[in-house]
């Protein structure tokens, strides 16, 4: 397993959103934690995510997860458009589209160039990095094709790309010190 991460949108959006609101000082520190390994060049970001979890809205706004990931990953993209990573992204659709494990409406989701997933996928392959992802897998087999939009993690294991989860990250990073919780009486 690499050292080298690269998370998936929902990673961020989710944390943001549900886990880890920045509205909350207690949760203060997942982000600095995320900080500091992006400083140490362990995550980095696509710039197709970049782009997902900096989208202005109708009004030109920008929320406050796209301000905090201007201030901390604009300097620190990994543009999707080199030829090695061009080259594995077409494994990645020859895959969808031969592998028969998905139909045509679902792979066909993956088509459009500013959907990040097969970049993702296609650039940790490239690095040599894992994918960090909430996605879980489905097993699309021939049997049973897939009908809905193919999952990171599926996709990635048949391209021999490593994926784990947030909770995964956790131990995988190296960032995090283990320590038993002090559980106290009631009051």
């Amino acid at each position: 397993m690499s050292d080298l991460f690269l998370l998936d949108s929902d990673i961020f959006i989710s944390s943001f959103r549900t886990h880890h609101p920045f509205s909350y000082k207690e949760f203060h520190s997942f982000w600095r934690w995320l900080e500091k390994l992006a400083s140490e060049g362990k995550v980095l970001l696509l710039d197709s995510v970049y782009k997902e979890i900096t989208y202005k809205n109708s009004k030109g706004q920008i929320d406050e997860l796209g301000q905090w990931a201007e201030a901390i990953f604009s300097e620190r993209q990994i543009s999707h458009k080199t030829d090695e990573i061009g080259a594995a992204y077409a494994q990645v659709q020859d895959y969808l589209a031969t592998c028969g494990c998905y139909r045509s409406a679902s792979y066909a989701q993956w088509e459009p160039e500013d959907k990040a997933d097969p970049w993702l996928i296609a650039a940790a392959k490239v690095l040599h990095a894992t994918v960090v992802t909430n996605e879980q897998a489905v097993k699309p087999t021939r049997n049973q094709p897939l009908k809905r939009e193919p999952k990171i993690p599926d996709v990635a294991e048949a391209l021999g790309v490593h994926t784990m989860g947030l909770r995964e990250f956790y131990d995988a990073s190296g960032g995090l010190t283990h320590s038993a919780y002090p559980i106290q009486p009631a009051f």
